[in-house]
């Protein structure tokens, strides 16, 4: 018979020490492909090492025994040059949630345009867009300031987070775009530190 498994436990008949290699009740070669059969359903659902099948246990335990791992990458900019700046990413993802802390020097050839953006790593995208800060960003204006801001999301099924800095309206904090002049002139040694935990689904 073709095993059950893993869908439901498979039923055998066990061989009693009277039963003849021909009994026609407990026959001999059709305990063995069972067996086989059974094993071999048992080995697909265990899976090989370094098993690439997704519904395997080899698979999944790799995947918890990934998670909570802090992981270096380099983000691609929009409305910022990087050019011979310098920049420390990593991630981690836990049960869905990715968190990332960076840090960005900017470099004599570096140039901050309106409205910065960074990409999460490849391999994942943002889960859902509904609550947009999902962290903050300090910029420091090397030697004279420090400044606060807010990362956003860019939406659900997005890729890449936003940077805003944290102005002043009336009694009240705004958050505004960042640009070529705000909130300074960007210069050599100015940094970008960024600290974020957002919703992720593998793609």
């Amino acid at each position: 018979m073709a095993s059950n498994f893993p869908s439901s436990l498979d039923s055998f008949t066990n061989p009693s020490s009277s039963d003849a290699m021909d009994s026609v009740s407990v026959p001999h070669a059709s305990q063995h492909s069972d067996l086989n059969d059974a094993v071999e359903a048992l080995q697909a659902k265990v899976g090989a090492d370094s098993s690439a099948v997704t519904t395997s246990h080899d698979y999944k335990i790799a995947a918890l025994e990934g998670q909570g791992t802090w992981t270096a990458y380099t983000p691609t900019w929009t409305a910022l040059t990087v050019g011979n700046g310098t920049q420390a990413f990593y991630y981690s993802v836990v049960n869905g949630i990715m968190f990332i802390e960076g840090r960005l020097i900017l470099g004599s050839t570096s140039a901050v345009a309106t409205n910065p953006a960074f990409s999460i790593p490849s391999g994942y995208e943002i889960a859902y867009g509904g609550f947009p800060a999902v962290g903050h960003v300090n910029i420091r204006d090397t030697g004279t300031a420090e400044y606060i801001g807010q990362v956003k999301s860019n939406g659900t099924g997005g890729t890449s987070l936003l940077l805003k800095v944290v102005g002043a309206a009336g009694s009240y904090g705004n958050v505004t775009p960042i640009t070529v002049s705000i909130p300074m002139g960007w210069a050599a040694t100015d940094e970008i530190l960024v600290n974020v935990a957002i919703g992720v689904t593998a793609v």
